[in-house]
């Protein structure tokens, strides 16, 4: 029997747990020793409840907080959880991965080249099998400890591996233990490019502070927070994101048509396609109730960031990224262009665009 391991008790990790204990997976639930409090329940329960579109209970094999219980023995191991956690919680990882494990990043958020970059430092040669995916595969929230509601599922996720000629490979073997097709994408760039995220929250977060912290959260983020004029400012950024990509060589669709095919939509504009997308827009109120919240302290550092090096490195204008960085900066009172992860963090600094391309 395939061995899972979930890295990551939040809503997305406790959904992908659940939803492979249901299908008979033998599956252990890790948390970050600092955060045992919050799973002290689970522990003693060792089960997850699915509601909303998907009505499922999944019964764990574990729950810890011990990285080398977790990690021990694993055939697949499935990093779900906020990229601010990434270094803690792999570093953590680190002593006991084994060779020929399988280690997927959801959402990647180039953390394969941080972590590539801290396993070279340490001295660890373990042939670990590394890959990044643009997103997870759930929209859901945590309505209690081991009861996730799913508002939507994805069709599809993309991935990549580092190297990326092994991606078809990767895929082939973890395929039967993941809930939705993967679909291969040229390399972990492309993947951090792919993921939307920053183009959704970041300008949406920006825009509407006065009516988060007045409102207290109190409208809908994509609904009503997404505005016309929101949209302008999304498509600007896309547009530079786009011609990053395409320098590179990578296809990237827009955020538009990325959403539609990930949640086989219809729209004339991203205005009309966002207010179509029922997943985050038919469930009533959801915005942020601070500006110190993961769209910001996420999306900026680990995504707007990298994005804006790398668009210096090729040469690129991206004003639009760079002003909303500056702005994110200003409301949360630190300099996210310094505090945010580099060329140098993601071991690219002396890397040629060539190089970059063949990643």
């Amino acid at each position: 029997m395939t061995r899972i391991t979930v890295l990551g008790a939040g809503n997305g990790g406790q959904a992908l747990a659940g939803d492979l204990a249901s299908q008979d997976f033998e599956v252990t639930l890790f948390e970050h020793p600092q955060l045992e409090h919050k799973i002290a329940d689970l522990k003693k329960s060792k089960t997850i409840t699915l509601t909303g579109i998907m009505e499922k209970k999944g019964h764990l094999a574990n729950v810890t907080t011990s990285a080398e219980e977790a990690i021990k023995g694993a055939d697949i191991i499935y990093f779900l959880a906020p990229s601010f956690a990434q270094k803690p919680i792999l570093e953590s990882i680190a002593p006991y991965i084994e060779d020929n494990q399988k280690l997927v990043l959801m959402p990647g958020n180039f953390g394969s080249l941080v972590f590539r970059s801290y396993l070279k430092k340490i001295g660890n040669t373990t042939s670990l099998k590394m890959a990044e995916a643009d997103t997870m595969p759930y929209a859901c929230r945590l309505e209690a400890l081991g009861r996730v509601n799913i508002w939507g599922i994805k069709q599809h996720l993309s991935i990549a591996t580092l190297p990326g000629n092994q991606t078809e490979t990767f895929i082939s073997q973890i395929q039967q233990a993941f809930p939705i097709q993967l679909k291969a994408a040229p390399n972990v760039i492309a993947i951090g490019l792919y993921n939307t995220n920053m183009i959704l929250h970041c300008p949406t977060m920006i825009m509407n502070a006065g009516r988060i912290e007045s409102e207290n959260g109190n409208f809908r983020f994509y609904g009503d927070g997404m505005t016309e004029s929101v949209c302008s400012v999304m498509e600007a950024m896309d547009r530079e994101r786009m011609f990053i990509g395409e320098a590179l060589g990578i296809d990237l669709l827009s955020t538009m048509d990325d959403m539609k095919k990930l949640y086989n939509l219809e729209g004339k504009t991203l205005r009309e396609t966002i207010l179509n997308n029922s997943v985050y827009c038919g469930h009533g109120t959801d915005a942020p109730t601070s500006m110190n919240y993961r769209y910001l302290i996420e999306d900026v550092p680990y995504l707007l960031v990298p994005v804006s090096a790398l668009a210096q490195k090729l040469g690129i204008a991206a004003p639009t990224i760079n002003s909303i960085i500056h702005l994110s900066s200003v409301v949360n009172g630190q300099n996210y262009f310094e505090t945010g992860v580099g060329l140098k963090e993601l071991g690219l600094e002396n890397v040629s665009v060539e190089e970059m391309r063949t990643l």
